[in-house]
């Protein structure tokens, strides 16, 4: 838990103008900064900032600068903080509860493997082909020992042995051993090159292991059909989702780190640290996210996606971009580079040379620039149907941008490729029209937890906390939320009250004890309520509206994917009779 002296204390050093101004364009009235409210769409601002916090006469959005940073952003409670207090240099002290304590066996074990791993690498019998692996691919023993990497050797139960200070459940908790069918433990790196992932604070929270064409008894290796990299599982202490690899070495290297180079792996950053190219990150094992560019800009104001030519890359930017958007501001500038077909950073760099790979970082794109000129690719813009269709692919990703300069550029690029007026293109975002991109698809089950948008998190919170708020929709809003997402969590939760009219939040909880969904229900029941109930009533009424309206902007969406893969007129003319 967080002192509430230490938060008191925080919230009286920050002045809301300073962080929300990073975040919105404002302009000073008076003894108060007015601006665009990030909220809802509006011509005339109507979103002001006070020495206190925010009020919006538009839309009743209001609260402090931790209530902003976590709708803005989408930050828990302590993640808001946290990121409050980096920005003034603090670091934010920790007290244990008796309800909630972080187990420091979790760490302890992770750093006492950290030492096995490392120590393998020098001392194993193994040792020798691992490191004439990490030579072969260019790497010094400089780069080695900074970033920390090691081995796993072959067998079930070396490192499991070399930790038998630590008991079965730490470990297991950990993530460095796993469970059999038969309920045996065993380790989970096994003959693999092992690369230490830290926090920003330099503890180490998990690992991630690549195969190497080295020496292992039969059978002791990794079997067959595993993957080549493999990462630590989810635990109390690693979200792999939310995590960049290399950004603590990263921050470690600059006095001040003001740019960042996101790559697609963490051999790609360990390479260009070979190269002298000491500020790039990774996502791990996971597309890149909204939470990894919102962790990045808030230690750097400049990040340059560098993926490679292939097909692969293409998708990568393409999801990039849509995660980005959302987090962009006046103050934060993303810029896009594809590689060569074939190559990679590494070999960028061992064959060319880091002052050619940082020529091609310098000539990146801006991600507008890049964003409109992959959608148009092979597309006959002297057609109308394509200028249209132009529009048709851009918007629904424009109107995840926040109003301000680059969406304003961004509208009047569009308005000229495409040859529509631009009031036209802003009259549609404004609209609501373009926001189907915000939510993902969903094909999930209720019990595999998956990314949820912003809408349908802030939804679920709202009926966690005040189940009876389902029965303020009529019963064919109802059916139509069911049915949006069968399957789905929201979906179930909604069916559930319906049979359940009198349930309160203990109810709720109740019903999912045992589901995996329990977890997230649990922690939006315990996040604290900065809004009244009758506020939160209306926030739910006006959110599942719009997440029906979204909804249906999905459908669109879809379709227009499918029309931009296969370029069929067919698909096409029946987009337009679905539009009209």
């Amino acid at each position: 838990m967080i002192p509430q002296s230490f938060i008191n204390g925080l919230l009286e050093r920050i002045d809301p103008v300073d962080v929300v101004g990073k975040r919105v364009q404002l302009r000073k009235v008076g003894n108060r900064h007015t601006g665009l409210c990030p909220f809802h769409d509006e011509k005339t601002p109507s979103f002001h900032v006070y020495s206190d916090g925010y009020h919006c006469f538009g839309c009743g959005a209001h609260g402090t600068v931790l209530g902003f940073l976590m709708e803005q952003e989408g930050l828990s409670f302590p993640e808001a903080i946290e990121a409050l207090a980096a920005s003034v240099g603090l670091e934010v002290p920790r007290e244990r509860s008796a309800a909630r304590q972080a187990d420091p066996g979790i760490y302890d074990s992770l750093a006492a493997a950290d030492r096995c791993f490392r120590r393998w690498l020098r001392q194993h019998a193994e040792g020798p082909g691992a490191i004439a692996y990490l030579k072969g691919r260019g790497l010094s023993g400089a780069v080695v020992r900074d970033f920390g990497i090691g081995l796993a050797p072959s067998g079930w139960n070396s490192l499991k042995t070399a930790l038998q200070s630590f008991d079965e459940d730490t470990l297991l908790a950990a993530g460095l051993v796993a469970k059999s069918d038969g309920d045996r433990t065993y380790d989970r790196f096994r003959q693999r090159i092992v690369f230490p992932i830290r926090d920003v604070r330099g503890r180490v929270i998990g690992f991630g292991g690549r195969v190497y064409d080295g020496s292992g008894a039969k059978g002791e290796g990794p079997r067959e059909g595993e993957p080549k990299y493999l990462n630590s599982p989810e635990t109390a202490v690693f979200k792999k989702g939310q995590e960049l690899y290399g950004l603590f070495e990263a921050r470690r290297s600059h006095r001040r780190l003001e740019a960042a180079v996101l790559v697609e792996g963490y051999m790609d950053v360990v390479a260009l640290a070979e190269g002298g190219i000491a500020n790039a990150v990774a996502a791990l094992g996971t597309a890149v996210g909204e939470t990894h560019f919102n962790r990045l800009f808030r230690h750097v104001e400049r990040v340059v996606c560098c993926f490679d030519g292939d097909e692969a890359g293409v998708r990568a930017a393409s999801r990039a971009i849509d995660a980005a958007f959302p987090t962009l501001s006046e103050q934060r500038e993303l810029r896009f580079v594809l590689l060569p077909e074939g190559e990679d950073p590494d070999t960028v760099v061992r064959r060319h040379g880091r002052a050619h790979f940082e020529a091609l970082i310098d000539a990146a794109k801006p991600v507008g620039e890049y964003f409109l000129e992959s959608l148009q690719a092979g597309l006959d813009l002297a057609v109308s149907d394509n200028r249209a269709l132009l529009v048709d692919l851009a918007l629904p990703h424009m109107g995840r941008l926040p109003a301000g300069t680059l969406r304003t550029v961004l509208v009047g690029d569009l308005a000229r490729l495409s040859q529509t007026p631009a009031g036209m293109l802003e009259e549609r975002l404004n609209g609501g029209e373009a926001r189907a991109a915000e939510t993902p698809a969903r094909t999930s089950t209720p019990t595999t937890n998956p990314p949820r948008s912003k809408l349908d998190h802030r939804l679920l919170e709202c009926l966690v906390k005040h189940p009876r708020l389902v029965h303020e929709l009529a019963s064919e809003e109802r059916r139509r939320l069911i049915e949006a997402e069968p399957g789905g969590l929201l979906a179930h939760v909604i069916g559930y009250l319906n049979g359940e009219p009198d349930a309160d939040t203990a109810t709720l909880l109740g019903r999912f004890v045992g589901d995996q969904a329990y977890p997230e229900l649990a922690g939006l029941a315990e996040r604290p309520t900065l809004l009244s109930e009758a506020r939160l009533r209306t926030e739910f009424i006006d959110g599942a509206r719009r997440y029906l309206e979204e909804c249906e902007r999905n459908a669109r969406l879809a379709l227009l994917n499918n029309v931009r893969e296969s370029g069929s007129m067919d698909d096409l003319r029946k987009l337009r009779r679905r539009r009209a």
